[in-house]
C-alpha cells in the first residue's frame, strides 16, 4: 500500500496525493457513520450517497458501494403509506450510481456484485393491471406507487452495468445478468441471461465445469 501511495505521489504530485488521501479518509468516516446508523459492520460507501428509510434497511457485513449510491425504503409517497424492507446480505458490492428502491421488499443475498448505473426496484409509478388502474391524464409524479410485488436476488449473482431489475423479478443463485439487460420475471440459477427482457443463453454444467448453451426444459 505504501509503495502504491509513493508511486501515485511521484506521478501526480503531492497536492493530488493529499486530495486522494482526503478522499479516502472521508469515505472511511462516511462508512463508519452509515455503519452505525444501519447497524452494519465493515461498510464502505463512496461520495454523495442518498439513503432514506434506514429503519427498514438491513445490511450485512462488508458492504461496499461506489459513489452516488441511492438506497431508498419508501414509507410514504403523497398520501399513501407503505411498509418496505430492503435486505442486503454479507459481502455485497455495488458500483457507481446504483439505485435500489422498495415499497414492499427487495432482497440482495450474500455475495451479490452489482455494476454501475443499475436500477433495482419493486414498484412502479401507477397501477397498470387489475382493478383501479392509473389513467394517462394523471402526472406520473402524482401517481400512487405500486406495492404488491417484490424482488429477490440470490447468492453470488453478478449484475452487469446498466441493468434494470423490474418489480416481480427473481434471479437464482450464481447467475449472471449481461450489461444493459432488463430483468422481468424469473431467471433460473447458475445461468447467463442477456437482453430485454433478459433470457438465459448459457447454463453451468457441474459435471464438465463449463458454461454451456442454454437448452430450455
Amino acid at each position: 500500500m505504501i509503495r502504491k501511495i509513493m508511486r501515485f505521489a511521484d506521478d501526480n504530485g503531492w497536492y493530488l496525493l493529499f486530495l486522494e488521501i482526503t478522499r479516502r479518509m472521508t469515505a472511511t468516516i462516511r462508512g463508519i457513520l452509515y455503519s452505525r446508523s444501519l447497524k452494519a459492520t465493515g461498510m464502505s460507501i463512496g461520495e454523495s450517497p442518498y439513503i432514506r428509510g434506514a429503519k427498514s434497511i438491513t445490511i450485512g457485513s462488508r458492504f461496499m458501494a461506489g459513489k452516488n449510491l441511492w438506497l431508498e425504503a419508501i414509507h410514504q409517497y403523497g398520501n399513501n403509506r407503505y411498509a418496505p424492507k430492503i435486505i442486503i446480505g454479507n459481502n455485497v458490492g455495488v458500483s457507481d450510481s446504483v439505485h435500489i428502491a422498495a415499497t414492499n421488499s427487495v432482497v440482495l443475498s450474500d455475495g451479490v456484485l452489482v455494476g454501475s448505473r443499475v436500477l433495482i426496484t419493486d414498484h412502479n409509478h401507477g397501477i397498470y393491471s387489475g382493478k383501479a388502474q392509473t389513467g394517462p391524464g394523471q402526472p406520473p409524479s402524482e401517481r400512487k406507487l405500486s406495492a404488491d410485488q417484490s424482488v429477490f436476488i440470490g447468492c453470488n449473482v453478478w449484475i452487469g452495468d446498466g441493468v434494470v431489475v423490474l418489480p416481480g423479478s427473481h434471479i437464482g443463485e450464481g447467475s449472471i445478468i449481461g450489461a444493459n439487460s432488463v430483468v422481468k420475471g424469473g431467471i433460473p440459477s447458475r445461468c447467463i441471461a442477456i437482453g430485454s427482457p433478459a433470457r438465459p443463453v448459457r447454463s453451468y454444467d457441474h459435471l464438465s465445469k463449463e458454461w454451456k448453451k442454454w437448452i430450455p426444459n
